[in-house]
């Protein structure tokens, strides 16, 4: 019985008859009722965004919209080696940057605690500051700095000349600030007779240049007031940290520096009013 059981088993496995229909899967396609949901929810949700915005422009709230992640650099870009590796001392710059102001503020704060513990009365950083201030000028009146009245308006005029100062500075690194963000190549302009002290300081480089697209390229300017091996040396010099050309600008135009036919170039670089090596800077 086992056996027949076994052999009707896999007889009824096997057949098939000759007019079944294969049975068709089930649909991937969405049903209308699914269709017309989404739709219904997708102008629900486009209605309440434009509602907010609306009460946000009222109010005068500003909301910054998500950032798109960073596709990356694809390969085919020319230098993508240093690219990554300026990319990565930026960050670097940035990392130890907000450490630093981290400490800054830890510092601040204990400050604030042990003056609080002492018995002082101000509640935050600020407040430590003005009275420590205002400190600082009850004790100078008692030490008789407030009767003397020629070197306390000398002294007044010092800081109103100070202050001057820092506003023009600041004024000046506003400038600059809007002239770094809108250029993708900075050329710096350095006297041949003196470049040193005609370049900014290398701190001010370092942080324009910390953006991975700028580059700053130098040029050499007044070369016909120096011999020409000091020019070679400052060139050689130079190039070791950025592109350098060596150019002496034009007074006028006049037809008396062109030279004759029996100068050549050195001659015609000291003695010409015209401009000398305009063309490597175009290219």
């Amino acid at each position: 019985s086992k056996q027949a059981t076994q052999n009707n088993n896999s007889t009824s496995s096997i057949y098939c008859p000759p007019n079944m229909v294969k049975k068709k899967g089930k649909s991937k396609r969405s049903t209308l009722k699914d269709k017309y949901k989404i739709q219904r929810r997708v102008t629900e949700t486009h209605r309440k965004q434009k509602k907010q915005a609306k009460r946000d422009a009222a109010n005068g709230v500003i909301r910054h919209d998500k950032k798109k992640k960073d596709p990356g650099i694809p390969n085919s870009w020319p230098f993508k080696q240093d690219l990554l590796k300026e990319i990565q001392r930026t960050r670097e710059k940035q990392q130890q940057m907000q450490e630093e102001s981290k400490e800054r503020k830890k510092s601040e704060l204990r400050a604030l605690r042990e003056h609080q513990k002492q018995g002082g009365q101000a509640r935050t950083i600020q407040e430590m500051l003005e009275q420590a201030q205002q400190d600082q000028q009850q004790f100078q009146q008692k030490s008789g700095e407030a009767g003397l009245p020629s070197s306390y308006n000398s002294k007044q005029k010092s800081d109103g000349a100070v202050a001057m100062g820092q506003q023009s500075r600041r004024a000046y690194l506003r400038e600059l600030k809007k002239v770094v963000d809108s250029a993708d190549i900075l050329l710096q302009v350095l006297d041949a007779r003196d470049p040193i002290s005609s370049r900014i300081h290398p701190s001010m480089e370092d942080a324009i240049l910390s953006r991975a697209d700028k580059k700053m390229v130098l040029i050499l300017n007044k070369i016909d007031l120096v011999p020409k091996d000091v020019v070679g040396a400052w060139l050689t010099t130079l190039r070791r940290s950025h592109p350098t050309i060596a150019i002496k600008a034009g007074i006028r135009e006049s037809s008396q520096g062109r030279g004759k036919g029996g100068d050549d170039d050195d001659t015609i670089a000291t003695t010409s009013t015209l401009p000398m090596g305009m063309e490597g800077l175009l290219q």
